[in-house]
């Protein structure tokens, strides 16, 4: 008995000793990092971090951390953030955000507040903490920003995996319930007012390959940037309304796309009619967008939905042979 209870002593000392000898290092290697991006020029504003949890949790936390990174501007304040693995797989974090934070840009500064927001990532340590894969949970998000305008989500959900044997790959999957679109966004789509205020489905699938993993490096020293896009789907239902959207786009260094997206709406003629309702359509330009429209409904087989092809070549977009602007540039800041 005696040798049993000398042993289980001594279990207890060496898991005491080991789990205070990491949680030194990991509180070591989280200031370091700081002192790191400090002496690159970072601004740094933190209080105290302290690493708690024993005997089977590191969890570390911060008191008050502010993040400025001078090459693009953007600057991350928080009065606090908490980051927690479990003691026997430390392969698995979970970095949990406060109710409030803000993220600032040379042109805007937005805070996100919200009832729940974390994500849970699995890395690999051997490689820079490069991820094979997070879930990020979503709920009752609220996000105003210094321009005037603001958005809401009460639920949603940020998949992202790493495709096998790839090295920057990724399956990206967000869903999100009730999101409340800016105002000035809900006027353009819905001008007379008649939808929902909130859209109840949004959901985007697609596979995309970054021209680097995304790993610690991503915050040190530049975000990957997309080299192609592969959407599977991308859907919003908004009252009797659904917009369908899919296909493919390679990315160039420069962010100009080239490739095409299905663009599917079921029930575009309610469309027209809230357009008419709310002004934006004379009797007159009615008449004529939906004979225009009628038709290209009609090659696909059902007047209510339109199926259109848009074509993205050399920074422009083309709705058939007809250029109707510039694209967008897909580039992560």
């Amino acid at each position: 008995m005696k040798w049993l209870l000398a042993g289980v002593a001594g279990l207890a000392v060496l898991v005491s000793a080991v789990w205070f000898g990491w949680a030194q290092v990991t509180e070591r290697a989280v200031t370091g990092w700081l002192d790191a991006r400090e002496a690159e020029g970072w601004a740094v504003t933190r209080g105290e971090v302290s690493v708690t949890g024993f005997p089977s949790t590191f969890v570390t936390e911060f008191d008050t951390l502010t993040l400025a990174d001078p090459a693009t501007g953007l600057v991350w304040s928080a009065p606090s953030f908490t980051v927690r693995q479990d003691a026997w797989d430390l392969t698995r974090i979970e970095a949990i955000w406060p109710e409030t934070h803000t993220l600032a840009s040379p042109f805007e500064r937005v805070t996100i507040t919200a009832g729940d927001m974390g994500s849970v990532l699995d890395v690999q340590p051997a490689t820079h903490l490069a991820l094979d894969a997070s879930q990020t949970r979503l709920r009752d998000v609220h996000i105003a920003s210094t321009l005037g305008w603001e958005t809401r989500l009460a639920q949603g959900r940020i998949d992202m995996v790493r495709q096998p044997d790839t090295a920057a790959t990724y399956t990206i999957v967000f869903e999100a319930t009730d999101l409340t679109p800016p105002a000035d966004l809900a006027r353009l789509i819905d001008p007379a007012g008649v939808l929902p205020g909130a859209i109840p489905v949004v959901l985007s699938d697609a596979v995309i390959t970054f021209d680097k993993p995304w790993d610690l490096s991503a915050l040190e020293v530049a975000r990957p940037q997309p080299v192609r896009i592969a959407l599977a789907e991308a859907r919003a239902e908004w009252g009797d309304l659904m917009l369908r959207l899919s296909g493919a786009v390679d990315v160039d260094d420069q962010g100009r796309g080239t490739g095409e997206v299905t663009i599917r709406a079921q029930n575009w003629p309610a469309m027209l009619d809230m357009a008419e309702r709310g002004g934006v359509l004379g009797n007159g330009a009615r008449q004529s967008v939906e004979t225009a429209l009628g038709f290209l409904a009609g090659l696909t087989g059902r007047r209510e939905d339109l199926d259109v092809t848009l074509r993205l070549s050399d920074g422009f977009m083309f709705l058939g042979p007809l250029p109707i602007g510039e694209g967008p540039r897909l580039r992560v800041r």
